[in-house]
């Protein structure tokens, strides 16, 4: 039965995610729909000299350029211009009248440069031909790829749902290590207290954290959620340039090797580069892009440093690694998923709008691979730690229990009595209990009957001062129970007497009910605490006193019967 349930929800879960993946990726038309409009617009273009233009190569004249086409009212049905712009200011104008106007105003921390983001124009109503002209900026001085690229005249809406089914993979990558990451650093901050392992899972969770903003903010889509696509291009240098502080401390904590130099000298640089790249931007002396081959050389000494960490590991790696075999095999493919996109950004892609986002092309899918395994490890030995720590909870929790009757024992009395002795402030009442006639009970009729009073004495005590303190059972027929008074709002007298009185119900209603050859009898005797100015010891001794002056006169009262 378990194991069929187990497949059911299995198999539920394969279907509710196979149903997800099939709402992005097919799409059927609706009854009486008409087919939308999807005209590419990257033809057709020209100069202001009738020249042809192509977009993906602007050529600028001191940074500007203008380039016209055609349009025809009746093939475009109303439709919208879309495209994406990558780092350029820019002005559309139907014949000439200016329908659109771009130019944001520039924080110096988002750089010299605009870049990326989708763009859904409206084309005002207009009859037969007119001419669309676009008025290009290059706001990065040559030294990026500044133009237009995937330009459509199509419904805004249906371009943006193309656009978030060619990056649903990205996306759900992207949300899915932030999930995970947010995840790794709660952990770290309220279930782990090894500072080792708080490091270790925190530097994960960081890790994920980073990648995922890295890897969302390369996406031309999220520049929809900002005012600024200056914005998301200052998040994604940012989390390329801190990448390598929370990577280099995760693979010291593996190897258990956190004190190196090396990881010191890696986030030094790391920092280096940060603070180089806020000044160089505050005085707009440099950009993002002018130092993006600084950070990819900090990139490789991170690489090499992480090679080296592995190699020269201690004789073993931090305890509770097990499967670094998988470790390894996740860190070999970051590696090679790096290296090829170094290789594709420096020497296979050639300058252009594609070329913008090939540096995560592999190392994205190599970083979700090597946070998973890292994650799956984590999360395995945190399930052993809860085991562990249950098995040593349930080993204390009998260690401190008296196996007979279920209130606390010796050992735990002694532990609180000394806790309480330290107290400078609260105040106690201290009450010493003596079960009557057990020695009797043993002898007459056996430690079976004799256990069974123990136990009915112990029960009533619980039920009427445990409810205001904790009990104990501290030899064979002696119990204490100790009720911290600064919590009460009743006189501690008061308390006492109500306590007494509960006591003297349990015992009738118990000899009432088991009606024992031997009555259950208990003596017991009180005393205050004021820990400020009394001795804790001293109060015991006290009440031992006043009980075995209980006990006597309990005895006093049977023989008068």
């Amino acid at each position: 039965m378990k194991k069929f349930i187990l497949y059911s929800n299995f198999l539920l879960g394969f279907l509710v995610l196979f149903a997800s993946v099939s709402i992005i990726f097919t799409k059927t038309p609706a009854v009486g729909q008409t087919d939308p409009v999807r005209i590419p617009a990257d033809q057709e273009w020209y100069y202001a000299d009738g020249t042809p233009a192509d977009l993906s190569d602007i050529q600028y004249t001191s940074n500007h350029a203008s380039v016209s086409r055609k349009i025809n009212a009746e093939q475009l049905q109303s439709a919208n211009l879309c495209f994406i712009a990558s780092n350029i200011n820019l002005s559309i104008l139907l014949d000439d009248r200016v329908i659109y106007n771009y130019d944001p105003e520039h924080h110096p921390l988002y750089g010299t440069a605009n870049g990326n983001g989708i763009f859904i124009v409206d084309i005002p109503y207009f009859t037969g031909e007119a001419t669309l002209t676009i008025q290009l900026e290059d706001t990065c001085n040559g030294t990026m790829w500044a133009g237009i690229s995937d330009l459509y005249f199509q419904g805004g809406a249906d371009y943006l749902l193309s656009s978030v089914r060619t990056n649903f993979v990205t996306i759900t990558l992207s949300h899915f290590m932030l999930c995970i990451g947010f995840l790794l650093i709660f952990s770290s901050l309220f279930l782990y207290r090894n500072s080792e392992q708080q490091l270790e899972l925190l530097s994960l969770g960081n890790l994920a954290e980073t990648l995922s903003l890295w890897i969302v903010s390369g996406i031309y889509l999220t520049g929809l959620l900002a005012e600024n696509p200056g914005q998301i291009r200052m998040i994604n240098y940012l989390a390329l340039i801190t990448l390598t502080i929370p990577w280099i401390t995760l693979i010291a904590c593996l190897t258990d090797q956190i004190e190196s130099r090396i990881v010191f000298t890696v986030i030094g640089l790391s920092y280096f580069n940060l603070i180089l790249h806020f000044v160089g931007l505050i005085s707009n002396r440099l950009d993002y892009h002018d130092l993006l081959p600084l950070t990819h050389l900090i990139f490789l000494i991170t690489v090499f440093a992480s090679i080296y960490l592995f190699i020269h590991k201690k004789k073993g790696y931090r305890s509770g690694q097990k499967n670094m075999f998988f470790v390894h095999l996740a860190y070999f493919i970051l590696m090679a998923s790096g290296i090829a996109d170094f290789v594709f950004y420096y020497i296979i892609d050639t300058p252009g709008a594609n070329r913008l986002a090939s540096f995560s092309r592999f190392s994205r899918f190599g970083y979700l691979f090597f946070v998973i395994i890292l994650a799956s490890n984590e999360i395995h030995e945190f399930i052993l730690m809860a085991h562990k720590n249950r098995e040593m909870n349930i080993m204390r929790h009998l260690a401190h229990e008296d196996p007979l009757t279920g209130v606390e024992n010796r050992l735990s009395f002694n532990e609180y009595e000394n806790k309480l002795q330290k107290k400078e402030t609260e105040k106690c009442i201290y009450i010493e209990f003596d079960i009557n006639n057990l020695k009797k009970t043993n002898d007459y009729y056996g430690h079976p009957m004799g256990d069974a009073l123990i136990k009915a004495g112990a029960n009533a005590i619980k039920e009427s001062f445990g409810q205001y303190g904790r009990v104990f059972r501290t030899g064979g027929d002696e119990f204490a129970a100790i009720i911290l008074l600064d919590d009460k709002k009743t006189q501690p007298t008061d308390l006492y007497r109500n306590c007494e009185d509960q006591l003297a119900k349990c015992i009738a209603a118990y000899n009432a009910a088991h009606k024992p050859a031997i009555p259950l009898s208990i003596a017991y005797g009180m005393a205050e605490c004021d820990f400020s100015k009394d001795d804790l010891l001293s109060k015991e001794i006290l009440a031992d006193k006043k009980m075995y002056e209980h006990k006597k006169k309990l005895k006093q009262e049977i023989q008068s019967r």
